[in-house]
């Protein structure tokens, strides 16, 4: 759990902090089958008084392993997710029910932060940007080179026309 005490913050206007952790996956509550992450995530931002609410704008970057979405080989890659959340006083009224409140001068950070990392992953992630991905008619990997295979298709409703056409 990643809490932040901001007594100070709240008895000024314009109060702010600044944040800057390594984090360990453990202490975002990321477990393995979510997201394998090498190493630790670094986290810079702020967290500042906003009048009625109180808003945390951060930066959260990491080493990932992914496994690309092509040519189906393991890859690292960096994962960069920037997070702004707003925390309101539980006392408030007119807030949306998944709306993050505070009650007490420690707040605890780790939910949005994790919620972040997560949403920020690729669909289908690419080891890069070219990947020819494998063959469709042997699976052979395509980056390596071609295959040789005919991988021209043709629409099974037109096929009859093919045929038509090469006699």
């Amino acid at each position: 759990m990643i809490k932040i005490n901001v007594a100070e913050i709240k008895k000024r206007l314009v109060g702010e902090k600044t944040l800057a952790y390594e984090l360990s996956p453990a202490e975002l509550e990321i477990t393995p089958e979510e997201l394998v992450i090498d190493g630790t995530v670094n986290l810079e931002g702020t967290m500042s008084n906003a009048g009625d609410v109180l808003l945390l704008q951060a930066v959260m970057t990491a080493k990932v392993q992914r496994t690309c979405g092509r040519c189906l080989k393991d890859f690292t890659g960096v994962a960069r997710a920037e997070v702004v959340e707003k925390f309101y006083p539980a006392s408030a009224e007119h807030i949306e029910n998944d709306a993050f409140v505070y009650d007490s001068d420690v707040i605890d950070i780790t939910k949005p932060l994790r919620e972040g990392l997560l949403l920020a992953e690729p669909m289908q992630a690419l080891c890069k940007p070219d990947c020819r991905g494998l063959c469709s008619v042997c699976g052979a990997d395509l980056n390596d080179g071609d295959c040789g295979c005919d991988r021209s298709t043709v629409d099974p409703r037109l096929a009859a026309l093919k045929q038509f056409i090469k006699n």
